[in-house]
């Protein structure tokens, strides 16, 4: 892999500020913030004093009671955290690259091609590696316990929120290795080489830190994998495809078992 970071490497002499590693960090640091203190459906007391502070106190209203009056309430937070997750991992990502930093977005992860297509048997054989510890997860109470992250309540029927929610979810995991794995792994790439794999594993990790043990410590490999194998194919597609295979799987083993 080492030939990678050779070839991408930004001729940026060493000690010198980089200007778009320096966005790209802040950016990172950003995003987790946010995640972990707007992107709960229980933090969202900055949207609503938003709302009221604009003079939109019944839009306001209708969010409160949506997320915690509604008979749908489960379902709307879900939706909240999803939909949160797509707009915070996106919008100020494509922001900071057409405004502030000198690449292209398809630069960032999303080239599509026969090199892509190459390599689908070795995200095809990743996600036969990880099931057998995908079994054993789904057996285990703590994750019983955190997924799926919404099932329909008892006499409801799965049509159509629980397919509604899949499809947000799976959008989820695509803006989540866009940002990741594309916009900080190549964007950071072009100043640390392939050592940008492991900058963007901080981050990463760090929003798993409220989920069971296994899957944060899981999170270190999966991080490190995806990374390399998005440098290698310049796509992230294939990764947030297995992510959400991966996701999807144990979701359909909890509720079966349950």
């Amino acid at each position: 892999m080492s030939g990678i970071g050779d070839r991408i490497r930004a001729a940026v002499p060493p000690g010198e500020l980089d200007r778009d590693a320096v966005v790209l960090i802040l950016l990172a640091i950003g995003t987790v913030i946010a995640i972990r203190y707007g992107g709960l459906s229980s933090t969202t007391d900055w949207l609503t004093a938003i709302l009221d502070g604009v003079a939109l106190d019944g839009l306001s209203n209708r969010f409160d009671r949506a997320l915690g009056q509604s008979e749908h309430a489960v379902f709307n937070r879900r939706m909240y955290w999803g939909l949160f997750r797509w707009v915070v991992y996106t919008v100020p990502a494509v922001l900071a690259v057409r405004y502030m930093l000198r690449i292209g977005l398809r630069d960032l992860g999303l080239k599509a091609g026969p090199d892509l297509r190459r390599h689908a048997f070795v995200y095809l054989g990743l996600y036969l590696l990880m099931l057998p510890f995908v079994v054993a997860a789904s057996f285990n109470g703590e994750f019983q316990d955190t997924y799926p992250f919404y099932e329909p309540p008892p006499g409801v029927g799965y049509w159509p929120r629980f397919y509604i929610w899949q499809a947000v979810y799976a959008g989820q995991f695509l803006a989540l290795e866009f940002f990741f794995r594309g916009v900080l792994v190549h964007g950071l790439a072009r100043r640390f080489g392939t050592m940008a794999v492991f900058i963007a594993l901080i981050p990463y990790v760090m929003i798993h830190l409220t989920k069971p043990l296994a899957e944060a410590l899981g999170s270190v490999v999966a991080g490190t994998v995806l990374g390399f194998l998005s440098l290698r194919t310049g796509s992230v597609y294939l990764g947030a495809a297995l992510h959400f295979a991966v996701a999807l799987t144990i979701d359909i083993l909890v509720l079966a078992l349950s």
